[in-house]
């Protein structure tokens, strides 16, 4: 197979010490501080000099003059998860059922910076925002205190560097949620993609370039459940091991030959914090052999010959599914290159590590190729910028329940779905 040029760009994911004992305003801190620098300078473009930008605490009720105003979101739910409504059996309170879904037309979206905080209405859409987006609004203060917002500027994931165009097909194949405890149930799909893998590598005789990233939860692909028992069950950590073997026997065969990157998943025996840290080799000695090989973390970003290629395994999009209106994790995988973060409902609804010195999920440079992995069903866009950028949406689908796969042409961003469903018609 022709080499392609690779590198991995994941680094700012790798955790190298682990203190759980700092608090999570340092992140948040982070957030803002970055992205207000890179708000300001697209708000003086945007809207021009002559709209002042200010600090929360210069606002005056007075003051009829429009500005802009940099700040954190915070949307305020009461459907929210909350450890105050968890203990409420201490007040005589009734507890209230876990909810699936925590947005309501009632919420309210608050804009914070480092020293105050301010009710936002006007030209925003509450069901559309989620806690932790770093956004720059124009507007004026009114006299009950609210921020009047007349317009509303977000990052955009920055600049994209141009698509080279090199005359080849260059192949980028996505799949998600391989969920080998139940492969039982889908293994001659299995074997079929292993022999769509090796006749894919040639065209008309020419090695093709290829690269495969699995996006997580290839152990499992749900949680099982259960009623709740004091006994354990013998078999279930060996359901677990089986697959582990059983997958590294299908990875040795595809790394033998193709550029394979395995990400962990929600599912997966690796950490439950974002982001999820790679799996170590020894879980796949066999794969692990091959220098095709990698594990990776989640999220992961590369480069694949001078394409920028960005996802996750799903997490932070289903949490933004939970925290706002949107119905389709498309239109949340696309809100998040808009808000030029990936995952910022964490750490409010979605654990992950506690930061120190940096916020590694800011989209600080715009992908050609932005994916999200355990998805129900495949769909795509082709998403244009404010700024000209072009970013090829991808969801994958779980190949344990559509046994589909998505295949990503880098020379043009094309993309389409391939399904192995050996019992369909």
């Amino acid at each position: 197979m022709s080499a392609h040029k690779y590198e991995n760009l994941s680094q700012k994911f790798l955790v190298k010490s682990f203190d759980y004992q700092r608090q999570f305003f340092h992140l948040y801190s982070h957030r803002l501080t970055e992205m207000s620098a890179l708000l300001a300078k697209r708000a003086e473009e945007h809207w021009g000099k002559s709209v002042p930008i200010k600090k929360l605490c210069d606002l005056r009720e007075e003051d009829e003059e429009e500005c802009i105003i940099i700040g954190t979101i915070y949307k305020h739910q009461e459907h929210k998860p909350s450890i105050l409504k968890e203990i409420s059996e201490e007040n005589q309170l009734a507890p209230q059922p876990a909810r699936q879904h925590y947005s309501d037309p009632e919420d309210k979206v608050i804009l914070e910076d480092e020293l105050q905080r301010v009710r936002l209405h006007g030209k925003v859409r509450c069901e559309e925002m989620a806690t932790g987006v770093v956004c720059a609004v124009m507007g004026l203060i009114e006299e009950d205190g609210r921020f009047d917002v007349q317009d509303i500027l977000f990052y955009e994931g920055g600049i994209q560097r141009p698509l080279p165009k090199k005359g080849k097909n260059r192949l980028l194949v996505l799949l998600s949620g391989l969920d080998q405890v139940n492969s039982h149930n889908f293994v001659d799909s299995l074997n079929l993609f292993q022999y769509w893998l090796r006749g894919s590598l040639l065209k008309a005789g020419e090695p093709r370039k290829m690269r495969v990233i699995i996006a997580g939860n290839s152990v499992k692909s749900s949680e099982e459940k259960r009623l709740p028992s004091l006994q354990s069950r013998p078999n279930e950590s060996k359901d677990v091991v089986d697959a582990m073997h059983a997958l590294d026997e299908w990875f040795a065969a595809w790394s033998s030959s193709i550029n394979l990157d395995v990400m962990p998943g929600a599912y997966d025996p690796a950490n439950f914090m974002m982001p999820q840290q790679p799996f170590h080799s020894c879980m796949f000695p066999k794969a692990a052999k091959h220098e095709n090989f990698q594990s990776v973390s989640n999220p992961y970003v590369c480069s694949v010959d001078d394409a920028l290629v960005m996802g996750t395994a799903g997490q932070n999009v289903n949490d933004m599914l939970r925290n706002t209106g949107l119905e389709k994790p498309l239109e949340a995988l696309r809100c998040t290159l808009k808000w030029g973060h990936l995952a910022p409902t964490a750490p409010d609804t979605l654990a992950c590590y506690p930061y120190l010195d940096c916020d590694p999920f800011v989209i600080r440079d715009c992908p050609h190729v932005y994916f999200v992995g355990n998805c129900d069903e495949f769909s795509t866009q082709l998403h244009e910028g404010s700024q000209g950028q072009k970013t090829r949406l991808v969801c994958v689908p779980r190949f344990a329940e559509t046994q589909s796969i998505v295949v990503v042409n880098l020379e043009n961003l094309d993309c389409h779905e391939v399904c192995f469903d050996c019992n369909g018609e």
